[in-house]
């Protein structure tokens, strides 16, 4: 990619706006975690204690994913001669850690919470869909592959959140104290 080439502003400017929400994403792990540890020490929550394993295991791991991402793009981005818009990031920051605050009181809602979290990696599958594109018109192999494999972690998170509804519903309804009802069949990762 030429260095005066008129794309390259446009990319990162979408770069930008992407690490943007991998950091509102960082943001919102952090109470969801605190959340789930507490539903796992509680004793009544015992007939959903396996899905409360691996819902944490899944977020634990997308966490270090979204931060290596992160990480990946910001480099990225100073590579193409540019900084991180850091308001930006703040702004998303924060608007995503009063999201997930708000999320927890009163206790974790884990069917908000999974609803807030697969709608948030559909955002960032859009905004990576876009740069890739971009980034194949402009000749950008190079951004190109970076925002392909990012797409492909949150397009795997996405999935294993859609595959898991069920699971989500037994959660959320344990933890109001309402009769599980758990399917036989119900499993999922």
């Amino acid at each position: 990619m030429a260095g005066s080439d008129p794309l390259r502003g446009e990319i990162i400017r979408r770069l930008r706006a992407l690490n943007a929400l991998k950091a509102g994403a960082l943001r919102v792990f952090d109470p969801m975690l605190t959340a789930v540890d507490g539903a796992r020490e509680q004793p009544e929550l015992a007939e959903v204690a396996d899905l409360l394993e691996r819902m944490h295991g899944n977020f634990v791991s997308h966490r270090e994913q979204t931060a290596d991402h992160a990480g990946q793009l910001a480099v990225r981005i100073e590579e193409l001669g540019s900084r991180r818009a850091r308001g930006r990031v703040a702004l998303v920051g924060i608007g995503a850690a009063v999201r997930a605050r708000i999320g927890t009181i009163g206790g974790m809602d884990f069917g908000a919470a999974a609803r807030d979290a697969f709608v948030f990696e559909h955002l960032e599958i859009a905004q990576s869909q876009l740069i890739e594109q971009l980034a194949t018109r402009a000749d950008d192999t190079r951004t190109a592959e970076l925002v392909a494999g990012i797409r492909a972690g949150d397009e795997e998170m996405a999935a294993v959140i859609g595959r898991n509804w069920t699971n989500v519903l037994s959660l959320a309804l344990a933890t109001r104290g309402l009769p599980v009802l758990r399917p036989e069949a119900a499993s999922g990762s």
